[in-house]
């Protein structure tokens, strides 16, 4: 005998067993007093089909001493299947309900059990009517969780006094079997197997106790508990009405219920959140609490942008890298989930290797030095400030650009920096960088870094990238966007970058995984050229706001899109680029124009 838990099944009349017998081919093992049968349902497990007879004594009979002499534990399901009166002579013959239990797609009915003929007259609702329901419910009740019992009826009469022969009581019941067939499959294997493919423990205990029920009630598919565990771990990071509230109603089929959880799911991702009543958090405590470690590699991180694409307009950024890994924990940033280690790496050998770069004193480059990491954070660790400003100078057809979230520029001051040199910071809102860009400097410890590097003589710029789409993003970026005029001038200012969030398939899975408040995940997400990322309705109001915000610097700022689509440079810019390289051309020339009147003011 399988060691898979088993399934139940009580009938009272042999035609009503006739079909099913057939269809799972069991066979009989005993005749006395009851006729039993047994064999393999279709995942793997035992079922065990029992004959009562007709009414409730015999019913109860047969399964108080089935369950006497069988482990009751190796029972997973009980199931009653049969034929009923219905009091209601619209509900034609042959129609399958699922009166205890869910089972998708097949409704609900009211059932009465009684020993005695009962006719349309003593219903005043549509019911059915059978002599066995309760009986098994009470002796199969007080050995299997109740979320475990099924009863199904197929209507066979209208409770006049027409007698179903047995071929066509074995008819009607044949009919039924594949609608209900399907939880004789042990769902309790595939929901342990979805689970532990899930970060399922990252859920409150109600809320995995919801689901499990849930998952054997309703018969969920894989794919919909897949959906079910994922949306779940959303409502419990975004901080909204969890999972185990949402499942409570008592609905008429697995569908109906996952479509209910979904439908909330998906109202809050196309509402703009709102971080008025919420408090984002990191699972790594105060800091990142990463130790830095020496690495050792063959190659200087000299290359392309490792997001390059032809796919959405790109700049064809170069990037030199000497460290593996950030400090900081921004919710969004797909460097956390790149080098998602306990450490972070520093290249031991990172000057040597820089100084066998070959630059060709022919052509101009772009560098940047903050693609898998902070450029500043690490200030001078292992001499490789020093070493890139130092490479700078050498080369000043090279355009190298620091990009950071610290205000940490005391190195910086401490030296002669090169006028090739620029430095930037990414910004947002304060809002956003509490909830969601953990350990980084603030918001106004950013910009006094901004103000003193522009004061010492060499650009800045400012990258709005990712802009946040929440309720009050036109209040708050304004106010930064205001904020940056009064504090900055044009002339100090080289680019301004504008972008938004976007995400690709494993990252997503990664942010789930962690067990951390956000909201950045509660968006809108739409396929963005093979990404995930807001509409482009909701990226174009956002970006056409920015630049008409910052309608002074026009022609004297250096403003782009980082890696969005094509499309929207004209409708935000009102001019595009029609390649890569037509962006790139553009970019370096602004940059070189910016440095030239650096040296011309500082000769």
């Amino acid at each position: 005998m399988s060691r898979k838990p088993e399934i139940l099944i009580h009938t009272a009349l042999f035609s009503e067993a006739k079909p099913i017998i057939a269809r799972f081919a069991l066979r009989q093992y005993e005749t006395r007093p009851f006729k039993i049968f047994r064999g393999t349902a279709p995942g793997g497990g035992g079922i065990v089909l029992i004959i009562s007879g007709i009414g409730r004594d015999n019913c109860r009979n047969s399964l108080e001493q089935l369950f006497l002499s069988s482990n009751s534990k190796k029972f997973k399901i009980a199931l009653n299947i049969g034929t009923a009166g219905c009091n209601n002579p619209d509900i034609p013959q042959g129609s399958l309900f699922c009166t205890y239990g869910h089972i998708s797609d097949v409704p609900y009915l009211p059932l009465i059990s009684s020993d005695f003929p009962v006719t349309s007259l003593d219903i005043k609702k549509d019911s059915l009517v059978d002599m066995e329901a309760s009986a098994f419910l009470e002796v199969s009740g007080s050995h299997l969780p109740a979320e475990n019992l099924y009863v199904l009826k197929v209507v066979s009469d209208h409770l006049d006094d027409s007698i179903k022969t047995s071929d066509e009581l074995v008819r009607l019941i044949e009919a039924s079997i594949h609608r209900w067939e399907s939880i004789l499959d042990d769902n309790s294997e595939k929901m342990e197997s979805v689970i532990a493919q899930s970060p399922f423990e990252n859920l409150p205990e109600v809320d995995q106790k919801t689901i499990r029920v849930s998952a054997l009630k309703y018969r969920f598919s894989y794919q919909e508990l897949k959906q079910l565990i994922e949306m779940a771990l959303d409502f419990r990071m975004w901080d909204e009405v969890p999972v185990s509230e949402s499942l409570q109603g008592d609905f008429k089929s697995g569908k109906a219920a996952f479509r209910f959880v979904r439908a909330a799911w998906e109202n809050l991702k196309q509402t703009p959140k709102s971080y008025s009543r919420f408090k984002g958090s990191s699972d790594t405590g105060v800091s990142s609490g990463k130790s830095i470690i020496p690495i050792s590699r063959e190659t200087p991180g000299f290359g392309r942008c490792p997001v390059a694409s032809n796919r959405t307009r790109c700049c064809n950024l170069l990037t030199l890298d000497a460290v593996e890994g950030c400090g900081y924990d921004c919710s969004y940033c797909s460097i956390r989930y790149f080098y998602d280690g306990d450490s972070i790496g520093i290249d031991e050998n990172f000057i040597e290797k820089l100084q066998s770069i070959e630059i060709d004193p022919r052509r101009s480059y772009h560098i940047g030095t903050g693609q898998s990491s902070d450029s500043l954070m690490w200030g001078n660790k292992s001499g490789i400030l020093d070493a890139v400003l130092d490479f700078a100078a050498v080369h000043p057809n090279v355009i190298l650009e620091l990009k950071t979230k610290s205000a940490n520029i005391s190195h910086l001051l401490s030296r002669d920096l090169p006028v090739n040199v620029l430095t930037t910071w990414s910004l947002n809102p304060q809002l956003i960088i509490e909830n969601e860009e953990h350990f980084t400097a603030s918001l106004n410890q950013r910009l006094e870094a901004a103000e003193q590097i522009a004061a010492k003589g060499n650009l800045i710029g400012f990258h709005f990238h990712p802009m946040v789409y929440y309720d009050a993003w036109e209040k708050d970026y304004g106010a930064l966007f205001a904020q940056i005029k009064n504090r900055f001038r044009a002339e100090d200012t080289a680019l301004l970058s504008l972008g938004t969030l976007t995400f690709i398939k494993p990252v997503l899975k990664k942010m789930r995984e962690r067990n951390v408040k956000s909201k950045i995940l509660q968006m809108p997400l739409e396929d963005a050229e093979g990404k995930y990322s807001y509409p482009l309705d909701i990226k174009r109001r956002m970006f056409s706001f920015a630049y008409k915000s910052l309608s002074d610097w026009h022609g004297k700022v250096f403003f782009y899109m980082c890696m969005e689509d094509a499309r929207l440079w004209k409708d935000v810019f009102g001019y595009e680029y029609f390649s890569n390289e037509e962006f790139e051309s553009a970019m370096i020339a602004a940059y070189e124009e910016k440095i030239r009147e650096k040296r011309n003011t500082y000769r």
